[in-house]
């Protein structure tokens, strides 16, 4: 069966195992051709109600399960991402002329907010689905003087339309902005005007507002209310009168289907009638289990896996279902946790960023040492700049070595995007201590840069620059069960020149940038497809044909022993912050550079290591070996019955809590 086709078996086997369900409350896949029109909109508003639940439960599942959080870095963040959408259209327009006529984006009031919310979903554990600014509102129920206000607080205004028979918004609140201060100490930013008028300063859509304070035409204002934003900062999104407080089991008195003919009012309740999560007992060792896999990352691949496995796929509009054996999905802001039935197998630990964030990696690796003294030796000399302190060591480091090399990453950056590569204490200092910075590092990214002691004597292929993408398979986390893949070696089509590290030089960046979307971007990248991506064994020959390696098969068993040793390591250094229920399991991507004198550095762990192959033939067989092995091992080390069977090659284990056992140690 085609991976693109939806599996008509899975509703039967839904059925069977919902059997104590009515007919209209049992999931439905597969063909839905038959439906009527009033059937496909109820079917639609359902899965708006279990989005709307599964942006409420997500606040508490990141809450709870990441630990602390850095509430003013996020304020800073959500300001920013606020002030990102200057500019855009309050709404198209009606005129074929207009510039705005066929704009791609636009906001008005409420959606604004929403809009940055839904860019910081997983660090506000949540988004805010299409409800207006009276529910925003009632979500952010903590009342501040206007004193009090600090940017990324909200301001809503009260206020009673002038047209009659206009029916009023929930609690009179008929608009929002959000607080910024400013030069004039009441600035905000929002989409206030549908209109523009240039001679009263007037932009429609996103602008940056002097005041707070305005008149409008279309109703009188009757107060300010200014509300903080540390409820949602604490990752709490709740409201008081909607329906995701009162949970209905149909719609809320007096709120009509579009169907019924009256006028559409507010948006509907976000509860779903069948939110009973026992009626549904998932089982991914029966036959024909019921699987649901997100867009993205080659989900192809992974339906082909499985459905040669005999499993049946959902389709994509049923993303926030609860009703499945599996759940595979690119980020783990996608899945709903505290919905989430022990069996149920969901491919991303809830808070795996304690070792694939950079920025909090070495804070995991500083407080492992600082509590054990166990110290990580396969890492370049790293320092955050969001820290004075950090900042002051590394530069001290520069100085000692006044010839060093400096890698300056985002903390949440991918793909090679925002990386600076500086040459000497004097350029470091220039970045991090700039003479007439006030507050922030110019172009220095919200969340900080993790600056590194660059690798500037890397080993080498055929005079390139390479890294080595290795895997980590997390089978289970009750008890832990860990494995090492080898991986492969994705070579830089640029020959390396430590002299060269202007990143605007495009030849540069592709010369010290190994990532695969950084090379695929090269002006030549068409005819040298597939040269970036080297298996280790052609690595190794290009070695032993150069003199560098002198035994054959016996350059990489000894560099994967140290991988196992640094997994090992970050197992120690993580697993008593990992989430741990039985379903949880990973596939994460390590990223490690040999230099020239044969040592390893562990570079950063990716959350979502590409699953792409159509590049390269070393990863057309690749890749689907290792989905296809790594998902047979996580079934069986799921399995509450048994063990898992050996690992097949080149996997190889690493921990086995139950056994006590941890490579290295």
């Amino acid at each position: 069966m085609a991976p693109t086709e939806v599996a008509e078996p899975a509703l039967e086997v839904l059925k069977t195992r919902g059997s104590n369900l009515p007919a209209a409350e049992l999931l439905t896949v597969g063909n839905v051709d038959t439906e009527t029109l009033q059937e496909r909109f109820m079917r639609f508003r359902k899965e708006r109600q279990r989005e709307h639940a599964l942006a409420r439960r997500s606040a508490k599942a990141v809450s709870t399960a990441g630990g602390g959080r850095d509430t003013e870095k996020l304020r800073q963040k959500f300001v920013a991402a606020c002030l990102s959408y200057e500019g855009v259209p309050y709404k198209r327009s009606c005129e074929p002329d207009d510039p705005d006529s066929d704009a791609p984006l636009v906001l008005d009031c409420c959606a604004l907010v929403r809009q940055a919310v839904k860019d910081l979903q997983e660090d506000f554990g949540f988004a805010i689905s299409r409800w207006n600014q009276a529910y925003q509102f009632e979500t952010l129920p903590v009342e501040l003087s206007f004193e009090q206000m600090k940017p990324g607080d909200i301001v809503f205004v009260e206020g009673k339309y002038h047209a009659k028979g206009r029916v009023p918004q929930r609690h009179d609140i008929v608009h929002v902005e959000v607080f910024i201060g400013g030069e004039t100490g009441e600035a905000t930013v929002g989409s206030r005007w549908s209109k523009s008028s240039p001679s009263e300063g007037k932009v429609r859509g996103v602008q940056i507002h002097p005041s707070y304070k305005y008149e409008s035409k279309n109703y009188e204002i009757v107060r300010y209310h200014f509300r903080s934003l540390d409820t949602w900062l604490q990752g709490v999104c709740r409201s008081q009168s909607y329906g995701d407080s009162v949970c209905p089991t149909t719609l809320p008195q007096g709120l009509k289907s579009v169907f019924n003919g009256d006028e559409d009012q507010e948006a509907s309740s976000d509860h779903e009638g069948d939110n009973n999560p026992s009626v549904f007992v998932p089982n991914p060792f029966r036959e024909a289990p019921v699987f649901y896999v997100g867009e993205g990352n080659n989900w192809k691949a992974v339906a082909q896996m499985l459905e040669a496995r005999g499993w049946q796929r959902l389709p994509f509009e049923w993303a926030s279902t609860h009703r499945f054996d599996l759940k595979w999905v690119e980020c783990r802001g996608q899945h709903d946790y505290l919905r989430h039935i022990p069996g149920q197998l969901v491919n991303h630990l809830p808070n795996n960023d304690v070792i694939t964030a950079k920025t909090r990696l070495v804070e995991t690796l500083r407080a492992h040492e600082a509590s054990t003294g166990e110290r990580f030796a396969w890492a370049p000399s790293s320092y955050l700049s969001e820290k004075a302190s950090d900042r002051l060591a590394a530069l001290a480091e520069a100085e000692a070595a006044s010839d060093s090399m400096w890698i300056l990453k985002p903390s949440r950056g991918l793909g090679g995007k925002g990386i600076e590569l500086v040459h000497g204490s004097a350029a470091l200092r220039e970045r991090l201590f700039p003479p007439h910075a006030e507050g922030r590092i110019a172009n220095c990214p919200m969340e900080g840069w993790v600056v590194q002691r660059y690798v500037d004597r890397p080993l080498l292929l055929q005079g390139r620059k390479f890294d080595i993408r290795s895997y980590c398979l997390v089978a289970r986390t009750e008890p832990h069960l860990w494995f090492f893949h080898p991986g492969y070696c994705k070579v830089a089509l640029e020959q390396y020149d430590s002299s060269r590290c202007d990143f605007s030089d495009d030849t540069a960046r592709f010369a010290h940038l190994t990532n695969a979307c950084v090379q695929r971007s090269h002006p030549d990248y068409a005819n040298r497809k597939g040269q970036h991506i080297w298996s280790l064994e052609q690595a190794e020959a290009d070695l032993l044909a150069t003199g560098r390696w002198q035994t054959a098969g016996t350059l990489w068993p000894k560099l994967h022993e140290e991988m196992k040793r640094v997994i090992g390591h970050l197992f120690r250094a993580s697993s008593k912050m990992l989430e741990r229920k039985a379903g949880y399991f990973d596939l994460l991507g390590l990223d490690f550079m040999v230099d020239e004198n044969l040592q390893l550095h562990l570079l950063e762990v990716n959350s979502n290591p590409a699953m792409f192959f159509d590049s390269s033939p070393v990863l057309e067989e690749l890749v689907p070996r290792l989905l296809g092995s790594s998902f047979d091992l996580v079934l069986g080390a799921q399995h509450k019955e048994g063990t898992p069977a050996c690992a097949p090659e080149p996997l190889e284990l690493v921990v086995d809590e139950a056994a006590g056992y941890c490579f290295g140690q």
